[in-house]
């Protein structure tokens, strides 16, 4: 045999096995979907905006679907159908992604219990953690929730002012009338003023429940940090962030990061946190640099430096944000000469295109800057990802005044403060 040939056969040989241990380590999620009409399941990562993040997606051919993947880190997804998440109501089920074989049976989403996950030490350890949360707390908690089902079902759930208002909410025809009427139930809600007497007594049973499944919760992180103690905290901080203890948060950071070095999730978490810790009435505001439709930086406290300004982040999608920023027009006028300033950041996507007719349209007398694709992190560093947007009052000393202040609101705030 030739030396070359010698050669070639042994690197051949000797490059097969690591092939193979290269397969073997990486993740082979196959499934079958039974009775459920889909053709591409999504995978979503935390934090992600379904309506404009790249998403895993899969072909389902023939019921069956397989993705593979070499994975850097184990992690969690929320499986969805397509069709759903397009349609803007879907039914998750949290997956812990590692690299092994992982099989799936699928139901349709209104039976989505049934879903059948094998393999993945994460997966099966998950649902050791769920079905002990179940049994604890499910016998306690079914029957008050049944109750109020039941209440909602027969339009006695809410208040009397709250029904009337949700009635004018379902007659308005326009999106200026219907914001007004949110803005009257969030009030209402703020004062607990929304439910009926009958509706608040069942909440006011469900209340010590709710604190004894966050203690359950506290005590598995605590003594399990591994990446579904993550998945719980990381659901709290995007899911929960009104009613985040950030004390606690703080411990479980450090928690978890110690016990995951290196994970994705360390910064995710790290920067969530600091949203919602700063990002609060009486605190600082935060910097940030972004380009105008002219491609030039920005730094927003070069626009700002000892004016009170209003920061306004929207989007041309965003109707809710629009009426808003077109609300603030009056405002402007009347304030501008006295030290009161407006500056606006189009959260968009793909280009620009749309946002330049948008202005060139509606000519808002204000600067505008672009937040293209999420890549400065804007919406998440002030806390409102996955939303269109928020307004921030911020004093002449950066302090912020008032979060997601009315036209109203933001006027008296300028009376006192200019």
């Amino acid at each position: 045999m030739k030396p070359i040939v010698r050669i070639i056969l042994f690197l051949l040989i000797t490059t097969l096995p690591s092939c193979n241990s290269e397969e073997e380590k990486a993740l082979k999620l196959t499934g079958e979907v039974i009775d459920a009409k889909t053709d591409t399941i999504i995978l979503i990562k935390p934090n992600q905006d379904v309506r404009f993040d790249s998403l895993i997606k899969i072909p389902v051919i023939n019921g069956k679907f397989e993705y593979n993947e070499m994975l850097k880190n184990p992690e969690v997804v929320q499986l969805a159908f397509a069709e759903s998440v397009k349609n803007g109501a879907y039914r998750p089920m949290p997956l812990f992604l590692e690299n092994q074989k992982i099989k799936l049976t699928i139901y349709p989403e209104d039976e989505f219990d049934r879903n059948k996950i094998e393999g993945g030490e994460l997966n099966y350890d998950h649902e050791k953690y769920r079905d002990k949360f179940e049994a604890k707390f499910n016998t306690q908690i079914t029957p008050i929730r049944d109750s109020l089902s039941q209440l909602f079902k027969t339009n006695n759930y809410f208040s009397e002012k709250a029904k009337k208002l949700h009635e004018e909410l379902r007659i308005s025809k326009s999106q200026d009338e219907k914001l007004t009427i949110f803005k009257e139930l969030e009030n209402l809600e703020k004062n607990e003023q929304h439910l009926s007497q009958a509706a608040e007594k069942l909440e006011e049973r469900l209340y010590p429940i709710l604190e004894k499944q966050k203690q359950f919760q506290q005590s598995y992180i605590e003594e399990n940090p591994s990446l579904i103690s993550y998945h719980l905290f990381l659901d709290n901080l995007i899911y929960n962030k009104e009613n985040i203890d950030l004390k606690q948060a703080k411990k479980n950071y450090q928690i978890l990061s110690k016990a995951n070095p290196g994970h994705p999730y360390n910064e995710l978490s790290s920067k969530l946190i600091s949203a919602i810790e700063n990002l609060k009435v009486g605190k600082k505001y935060i910097d940030f640099s972004a380009p105008d439709l002219n491609g030039k930086k920005i730094k927003l406290s070069d626009k700002i430096e000892g004016k009170v300004a209003l920061l306004d982040l929207w989007a041309t999608w965003c109707g809710p944000c629009i009426k808003k920023t077109r609300e603030m027009i009056p405002i402007y006028e009347e304030y501008k000469d006295q030290g009161f300033t407006i500056v606006g950041v189009a959260g968009e996507f793909k280009n620009t295109e749309r946002l330049e007719r948008f202005l060139e349209k509606e000519k808002w007398p204000w600067k505008n800057l672009v937040e293209l694709d999420r890549k400065n992190n804007i919406w998440q560093k002030y806390g409102v990802d996955g939303s269109g947007g928020a307004l921030f009052l911020i004093d002449k000393d950066g302090t912020i005044l008032s979060k997601d202040p009315t036209a109203k609101e933001v006027t008296q705030l300028l009376k006192s403060h200019l």
